[in-house]
């Protein structure tokens, strides 16, 4: 799953000539596929974790994307390729890489119990966290049109939550970990993966999640049914494609134009929970759902206003 604010500023690695090429609608149709894709991606993975440990299923998501995205470098060609390996920061790459890791960890687990609208909605507030704590972390200013977004939206999450009791339901915890993980690793993009092209961020934190999840899966590991096979390979496909779409979609046209459309995930995560689950969202949710896309379009919208 993704956010608006996950998806990569390409705009600086961009050569000169190819700004002045932005094919806004397209950028714009490749970011509705990627929130369609990545709605995918989890209705396979929440099949999934309802008879496996969501340990193997995020490994299989890690070795597709892996296998995927190498597949893609060989296909460049040997220079290009290997120019894609270079990174400024390998360590600091990696760091993204654990991040995302822990967030896939725990939204995986939350697919098991909760709704994939009630995961998604609270980890949408992750655009918030994000300006917050970069605040203290890389010394950012926020303008009162900031601050007004971060208390509505986080508003918008208590709505959603409700009234709950944590020892009785203790899974509503994992997605504000899923979140906190989210929001440090795009915190660590903005620190780690500036200089870097996207690919190359893309490529060291599928290595980091396959490394680590392939060193712990043994301890986790159910024989795959024969016909659940297929679903495995699924979510490693959808793993490596949703990313490479939202990477087109940033590509052809301006985070602040095609980001606020990765809120339609919103409605995809309701139709697939009610289709596959026999989910129904509460009202709550979707009052919630409404707060927090206003909130994050807004940061979306002013980033760099009234600073």
């Amino acid at each position: 799953m993704s956010t608006p604010s996950s998806t990569p500023d390409t705009t600086s690695l961009t050569p000169p000539q190819a700004l002045n090429r932005d094919r806004p609608m397209k950028g714009i149709a490749f970011m509705l596929a990627a929130g369609l894709l990545f709605c995918m991606l989890d209705t396979g993975v929440k099949t999934l974790a309802q008879d496996y440990s969501p340990v193997q299923v995020v490994w299989a998501r890690y070795v597709g994307h892996m296998l995927v995205l190498t597949g893609y470098l060989v296909y460049l060609g040997r220079g290009p390729g290997m120019a894609m390996l270079k990174t400024s920061s390998l360590g600091g790459q990696f760091v993204r890489g654990l991040l995302l890791l822990g967030a896939s960890t725990f939204a995986y687990l939350a697919f098991r119990t909760l709704p994939i609208l009630q995961v998604y909605v609270i980890n949408f507030s992750s655009p918030l966290l994000v300006t917050l704590l970069a605040i203290p972390l890389l010394k950012e200013r926020v303008g009162w049109r900031q601050w007004l977004a971060i208390l509505v939206g986080f508003g918008g999450v208590v709505i959603c939550v409700g009234p709950v009791d944590w020892r009785a339901n203790p899974a509503i915890l994992l997605p504000f970990g899923l979140t906190a993980c989210f929001a440090l690793y795009q915190l660590s993009t903005r620190r780690f993966g500036r200089e870097d092209h996207p690919l190359t961020s893309l490529f060291y934190a599928g290595l980091a999640g396959a490394l680590v999840s392939s060193a712990v899966v043994p301890a986790f590991w159910t024989p795959v049914a024969l016909g659940d096979l297929p679903l495995f390979v699924f979510v490693g496909l959808m793993g490596a494609a949703s990313q490479l779409t939202l990477i087109l979609a940033m590509r052809y046209a301006p985070a602040s134009l095609v980001s606020p459309f990765l809120y339609l995930q919103i409605v995809w995560a309701a139709l697939f929970g009610f289709i596959f689950f026999g989910d129904v969202p509460r009202p709550e949710t979707w009052i919630g759902a409404a707060l927090i896309s206003a909130a994050g379009i807004t940061l979306a919208l002013t980033r760099g206003r009234d600073r």
